[in-house]
């Protein structure tokens, strides 16, 4: 037993619950997982190792002892999480919930969270059994790796060390390449972690052989590589990859040369690094549904104060479920589970049963029979998007389209004389202006790109949209100038184009959305950065050109301004609010905020002055009323504005749709008003 061992545990998780509980300055905490792999690596190898040396290593021991290390506890975790599960989830966090449960049951739980989500997304900070990823690798490696050792022992420990200091490298370069192009896969699998168990694993060979000694220098310096991870690192930095190297190393410097008598095992030995470490396990699996039960509960993200209180509860709520879970069954007799086998069998009963859970938990749609009417009637926005704006939002660079495409025009028309082009924004108000133009007599026609102004002669800096929207508004423009049409409607999320961030509210709703930005094609060779003065200048330079350009070639524009934006997902704040039985479900956001971020957009489109042009102003309908120096987001569960945190909804397209005709047809009435004059 090394007390300095269980030290540096404490400085594993301690920064992995700071990390997740927000705390800025642990922007690298992440890499405590990496040091839990080490440490495991050289644990359970030095096991094998031992037993291999004195009676014979046994497989069914060995996972007899991981069962009653891992299973217990983590049993009691999930039960533990299932209440509040039932009480606070909306339909698809209780699907998701009840998938990761089974995917923990089954240790396999880094494939699922690879599937559905990055990391570091947003939205994985509402999973309560993220964390459980490095358990899933963990085990996987314990399947495999004492195994290839008993295989590979014959031929002496030589052989053995160097086909795993060969499988270790072989790892490493794996992870080097999937951080640049795989990255979710990368992050999540055993193939690209396994280097880091291995370096542990390498470590426990070098003590077993002698290779080791006391050093103050080395043991510090390994402790100084830590630290540097935790600071330096953030979300940003390519993970695993070369980068992970430096916390590894840090770790095996430790093991290897921090034994008791040198500064860093006296400062890990100390009791509050060791009773830590000891409860470490506990406290590894309590932060995260501790902190992702509160941004469950919560409106928008819990405050310091609130996530502050909850890590510090993290400590004696870990303790007491180490001194009367983890413990008796890790180092007691258990009666009922007398001999391995039936500690195994239990075990995989235990699995069976969270298994069953988890599938009961993905039925009638996430258990919704749970929620109130009103929740139920706010998802229902969010989960039944109109069918024209997914038939007419395209996002491949469709170039060549068979125009007018049937799908996406008014129903009685063959040959519109009106379209309505731009991003996502444009395609989410098209089913309910298609419809008013329908009804009114008028025709339509809808052409939609994600990701994209509207414009030909713009790239975006996004890997998958990046040359789409210039080859698929080409089209489109050659297909307006070829055509009938008289006026062009114009809607895009300009603003997010010019300025690359996602919308934050001020009030805690911060949108979902990795930033997105634009700049003029013939540029794509010279990227510019997303704070670059320069680039969006040209890039609201060229909007007031391009519109100029239709107007010049005799087309009625109608221009509709920015739409203000939520920030929070919107039916879902409405839901969670009726769920959790919450007054009020009138929802909205800053008027002055609105104004200030789109100011660039608003000013230069007030520069723009034409007989032929319109002017739409989604914020004289959205703001202002009915609450004064606010852009409502929603009115009650039956009246909610957005089906997301930015797109409008059927009932906020219908603040719009209305003037966006009455503006079409005000290019009519001054027609029949110019030929009267001509007449007179």
């Amino acid at each position: 037993y090394r007390r300095e061992i269980d030290g540096l545990r404490t400085v594993a998780v301690v920064p992995v619950l700071l990390f997740h509980a927000g705390v800025a300055s642990f922007s690298g905490g992440f890499i405590g997982v990496d040091i839990f792999f080490v440490i495991s690596g050289y644990l359970i190898t030095s096991i094998i190792i031992h037993e291999q040396e004195k009676d014979g290593f046994s497989v069914l021991r060995f996972y007899e002892r991981r069962a009653r290390r891992i299973v217990p506890v983590l049993s009691f975790v999930l039960i533990c999480c299932l209440p509040f599960a039932w009480a606070w989830m909306l339909p698809a966090q209780m699907k998701d919930f009840g998938a990761s449960l089974i995917a923990v049951s089954l240790f396999a739980s880094n494939v699922l969270f690879w599937q559905e989500a990055g990391y570091f997304a947003p939205s994985a900070e509402l999973q309560p059994l993220l964390h459980t990823w490095s358990l899933a690798v963990e085990e996987q490696y314990y399947v495999v790796f004492p195994l290839a050792v008993m295989l590979l022992w014959r031929f002496g420990k030589p052989v053995v060390i160097a086909v795993i200091a060969a499988v270790a490298l072989l790892s490493l370069g794996l992870a080097q390449y999937g951080s640049q192009n795989f990255a979710g896969a990368n992050f999540y699998l055993p193939s690209s972690r396994a280097w880091e168990l291995l370096a542990g694993s390498l470590s426990a060979f070098l003590v077993s052989s002698g290779y080791f000694r006391n050093s103050n220098l080395l043991s510090a310096l390994g402790l100084a590589l830590i630290g540097w991870g935790i600071f330096a690192y953030d979300a940003a930095t390519p993970y695993p990859s070369f980068y992970t190297a430096v916390p590894v190393i840090g770790t095996a410097l430790v093991i290897l040369f921090g034994w008791q008598g040198t500064w860093t095992a006296k400062l890990l030995s100390t009791r509050p690094f060791v009773g830590i470490g000891l409860i470490s396990y506990s406290l590894y699996l309590w932060h995260q549904p501790l902190f992702a039960f509160a941004r469950i509960r919560a409106l928008t993200e819990p405050s310091h104060a609130v996530m502050a209180a909850l890590a510090i509860a993290a400590f004696p709520i870990s303790y007491l479920s180490w001194r009367f879970v983890e413990t008796p069954f890790r180092k007691g007799p258990i009666p009922f589970l007398p001999d391995s086998m039936r500690v195994l069998a239990g075990a995989g009963a235990t699995a069976a049963v969270f298994i069953a859970a988890g599938f009961l938990a993905t039925r009638d749609n996430g258990l919704e029979f749970r929620l109130p009417p009103e929740a139920q009637l706010a998802l229902e926005v969010k989960e039944n998007p109109d069918p024209i704006m997914i038939r007419c939002l395209y996002d491949k660079g469709e170039a060549k389209l068979d125009h007018p495409v049937r799908d996406c025009l008014t129903p009685n028309t063959n040959t519109p004389d009106t379209i309505l082009i731009g991003d996502s924004h444009a395609a989410a108000i098209a089913g309910e202006t298609m419809r008013t133009f329908e009804k009114a007599g008028a025709d339509l026609y809808v052409m939609a790109h994600s990701a994209c102004a509207g414009f030909s002669g713009f790239y975006v800096f996004d890997a998958k949209y990046k040359m789409r929207c210039n080859s698929f508004f080409s089209g489109i423009e050659n297909y307006i100038r070829s055509s009938d049409i008289k006026t062009v409607v114009m809607l895009s999320r300009w603003t997010l184009y010019v300025e690359g961030t996602p919308f934050d509210n001020g009030e805690g709703g911060v949108e979902s959305l990795k930033p997105i930005y634009a700049d003029l094609y013939d540029r794509r060779d010279t990227p510019a950065g997303r704070d670059d003065p320069a680039r969006k200048e040209r890039v609201v330079k060229q909007y007031l050109a391009d519109i100029e350009d239709y107007l010049k070639r005799g087309f009625h524009v109608v221009l509709v301004y920015p739409v203000p934006e939520a920030g929070w997902d919107v039916p879902g704040i409405v839901a969670k609010a009726a769920l959790t039985r919450r007054d009020g479900l009138e929802f909205s956001t800053s008027y002055d905020l609105y104004n200030k971020r789109n100011e660039k957009i608003i000013a230069a489109f007030d520069t723009l002055s034409h007989p032929n042009l319109r002017k739409v102003k989604p914020a004289d309908h959205f703001c202002d009323k009915p609450l004064r120096g606010r852009c409502i987001n929603s009115l009650d569960a039956a009246t909610i504005y957005y089906f997301d945190d930015d797109h409008p909804s059927d009932a906020g397209a219908d603040q719009l749709a209305p003037a966006i005709l009455q503006a079409v047809r005000s290019f009519d009435e001054g027609d029949q008003d110019a030929d009267k004059l001509a007449g007179n």
